[in-house]
């Protein structure tokens, strides 16, 4: 589920969310935002991807959360 695999197309893995998740993130903004951007983006994308997706960025520390704010970590 995290890379696409013959079974699961590339725009519907955690990798790929995640990619347009960080994009929308030049700035901090809050969850609710980043979320309805990302639907515009991606329509079909269901909430249970996304929060998937922003578990995965979290874990992997491209993104963090501050005063109810998430933001992307460049390194």
């Amino acid at each position: 589920m995290i890379l696409p695999t013959k079974h699961l197309e590339l725009d519907k893995s955690l990798l790929a969310i995640g990619g347009v998740i960080l994009n929308t993130l030049p700035r901090p903004r809050t969850v609710t935002s980043v979320w309805e951007e990302v639907r515009r983006h991606e329509g079909d994308l269901s909430f249970e991807s996304f929060s998937l997706a922003m578990t995965f960025l979290y874990t992997i520390g491209a993104v963090e959360m501050a005063d109810e704010m998430i933001r992307s970590v460049r390194r």
